[in-house]
């Protein structure tokens, strides 16, 4: 049985009793958890993208296969630890990244995750979540991990603050 459960209260439970970010260390180990329970058994370390305008890494890329015809889903995640303010460099280097996946490697998404604390900011900092809603417009999912293997995947922006679905 599922019971719906607002996004604040949601991620209140998240947070509950952490008081400090999350390492970018402790992102990857809880984004490799992610993968792993979500069916992403093929995860590769370190991958480079070198098709397009830029040259970039991602520290881990989860990729499963799906659908009738057997076809590759491929996630390449970007781990930022901290989103409290406006980073105009960072989100432009999202920006190119996320184009670059979309243009130049086929059911290919980039995947932010970041500390479930960056939720606050992301909602109320205006000129963050605009920008954040933007990329996500384009194709870009947001996965928000807690010490404690907790974690919320978005794919739209609008759902941040829909009411979440949680199992009895």
């Amino acid at each position: 049985m599922t019971r719906m459960v607002s996004a604040r209260t949601f991620f209140a439970r998240m947070n509950e009793g952490r008081s400090g970010w999350m390492t970018e260390g402790q992102l990857i180990k809880g984004c490799r958890e992610f993968f792993v329970s979500n069916g992403y058994d093929q995860l590769e370390e370190n991958k480079i993208f070198n098709r397009g305008e830029r040259i970039f890494n991602s520290l881990l890329v989860g990729s499963k296969t799906a659908g009738d015809d057997n076809d590759k889903e491929t996630i390449v995640a970007y781990f930022q630890p901290r989103m409290d303010r406006h980073d105009t460099r960072l989100l432009g280097h999202l920006e190119s990244m996320l184009y670059d996946l979309l243009d130049n490697y086929e059911n290919t998404n980039l995947m932010l995750v970041t500390d479930s604390l960056s939720y606050t900011p992301i909602v109320k900092v205006e000129e963050l979540g605009v920008a954040i809603e933007n990329l996500m417009d384009e194709g870009m999912f947001l996965l928000f991990l807690n010490e404690r293997s907790g974690y919320a995947l978005f794919d739209e922006f609008q759902k941040l603050t829909m009411p979440i679905p949680v199992p009895d």
